[in-house]
């Protein structure tokens, strides 16, 4: 009887392991089965975002075209285009996975503030874009929408970047992988879908539910041979930094470049560090070569401000307009002319007042704006020196510059006409203007001159000729001084650089 009822117990305890294994099984085929659906809606959450829900955090206002196409299946695709200007090059940006296209407008707008035209889509499931992001629907949606836009706004493969961010970066390898594209770049670039799984689940999930290590950039990029530029965070939680070697590793380029930004996590890359990286993304994106030491830069916080002080000045640079006639910083000089040698500026007002002397019997003028800022200049001139400031020459015509250099005045004294500051209306020669000799010799002359130097900067004036022939092409003239922007003379002050040097370095 006991031996009866150890093998029923057997029995029993054999039925409940068999349940267990087929509930197991049940389980795991159900799980093969709806695998791909369950990782494709893991991969890409936001097909179940509300738009509405992440307007709060677009703050950029961008203006863009707005078009939905059809992906050839009776399923809209939705995309935009920001034009930038005709002759540039155009970056085919992909989006993160998190959110719809609309919470990376800031991306965007700063892309087109580069310099660049953007072309964006939302994929399949995303906001306005329909069907559901399977990865053939995702790689039909890349492929339709480039060739519309390829053929609508005339872009040529060999100017296009490719742009992407963490998951979408191996949507645009693969897409990379079939064109002959510009350049890309790679933000928080994941390695594969199998690296991905054992970062979540401490093994391979995805092979043992049978899915294909889909999505495989660190494979993709072994067929792509252009520059590629890689930005990745130390801190990443969502992509594991160590990634980025191996996409960065089976890279075939040989211009690859990494950027390891230190203590950061995944998300807000270009809201943190653009002010950072917005000329090493220009460079990179334009020309071929980045200054960085084994094509590598570690970018903490010291080295973050440190680009960040680098990038304002460029902007500041670039920002002085050297070239127009009527700009305030209008650049001439013995060979550098006025477009319009005839040129007449408008809105000219006498220069005297009560701390100005009109040497000229109160003939002379200047425009309105550096009169205002001269007579602020005069006023505390005559409180520090109790006297006007004696203005012996300011605006000069074409035809009475041309008679004082028909008076036989050499080159290195006297410019051509059409070649003169004077002729701005923005320039005043101060007290005795005929030789640096004459101010060396005279005390009071050389006090008011150091006074000069010393804080004219900051009535936006500056003296033009202060380094000899090398560098202004004309005599050291400590009489001579110009009006600009306070931002302009304020940099030339700081730098001790005159706007000649300022104008050779801004060409180079």
């Amino acid at each position: 009887m006991k031996l009866l009822n150890k093998i029923k117990s057997h029995k029993c305890k054999h039925k409940k392991i068999i349940r267990i294994v087929l509930i197991i099984l049940f389980i795991y085929l159900l799980l093969v089965g709806f695998a791909k659906t369950i990782q494709t809606i893991a991969t890409f959450p936001a097909i179940f975002v509300n738009v509405q829900d992440v307007v709060w955090h677009v703050k950029a206002e961008i203006d863009f075209e707005e078009i939905n196409i059809d992906d050839g299946n009776w399923n809209n695709i939705n995309w935009l285009y920001m034009p930038a200007w005709t002759w540039a090059k155009t970056v085919y940006y992909f989006h993160g996975n998190w959110w719809p296209l609309n919470y990376f407008y800031g991306e965007i707008a700063f892309i087109n503030y580069l310099g660049f035209n953007v072309m964006a889509y939302d994929y399949p499931g995303y906001w306005k874009s329909e069907w559901f992001p399977y990865k053939k629907n995702v790689d039909n949606f890349s492929e339709v929408f480039y060739k519309k836009i390829k053929e609508e706004k005339n872009i040529k493969d060999n100017e296009l970047i490719i742009w992407w961010y963490s998951v979408w970066t191996a949507v645009a390898t693969d897409f990379a992988s079939k064109h002959n594209f510009n350049r890309l770049i790679l933000v928080s670039p994941f390695a594969s879908r199998y690296e991905m799984a054992k970062k979540t689940f401490w093994f391979n999930l995805a092979k043992y539910l049978c899915l294909n290590n889909s999505y495989n950039t660190k494979e993709l990029v072994k067929k792509i041979n252009r520059p590629v530029l890689i930005i990745h965070w130390n801190n990443d939680k969502i992509v594991p930094f160590n990634q980025w070697k191996e996409v960065y590793l089976n890279s075939w380029s040989d211009e690859k470049y990494f950027i390891e930004l230190n203590n950061f996590g995944h998300n807000y890359i270009i809201s943190t560090y653009w002010k950072s990286l917005e000329w090493i993304i220009v460079n990179f994106l334009y020309w071929n070569k980045l200054d960085f030491e084994n094509n590598y830069l570690y970018l903490d916080n010291e080295k973050k401000v440190q680009l960040e002080n680098i990038n304002n000045q460029k902007k500041f640079i670039n920002s002085i307009d050297l070239d127009r006639d009527s700009s305030i910083t209008k650049f001439v000089n013995s060979k550098i002319s006025f477009n319009d040698k005839w040129y007449i500026p408008e809105n000219l007002v006498s220069i005297s007042s009560d701390y100005i002397f009109d040497a000229k019997w109160w003939s002379q003028k200047l425009r309105k704006i550096a009169k205002e800022n001269l007579d602020k200049l005069a006023k505390d001139f005559e409180e520090k020196f109790n006297r006007k400031l004696k203005i012996v020459s300011a605006y000069r015509s074409y035809a009475y510059q041309k008679w004082i250099k028909d008076r036989w005045c050499p080159d290195n004294l006297c410019a051509k006409a059409g070649y003169s500051e004077h002729q701005s209306w923005l320039t005043v020669d101060i007290f005795e203007a005929s030789s640096e000799l004459n101010w060396k010799k005279s005390p009071v002359l050389q006090n008011y001159y150091k006074w000069f130097e010393e804080n004219a900067y900051k009535y936006w004036f500056h003296n033009t000729y202060q380094k000899w022939l090398e560098v202004d092409w004309y005599e050291i003239e400590p009489w001579h001084w110009r009006y600009m922007w306070v931002e302009l003379a304020t940099y030339l002050k700081d730098n001790n650089i005159t706007i000649a040097e300022f104008y050779f370095n801004k060409e180079k």
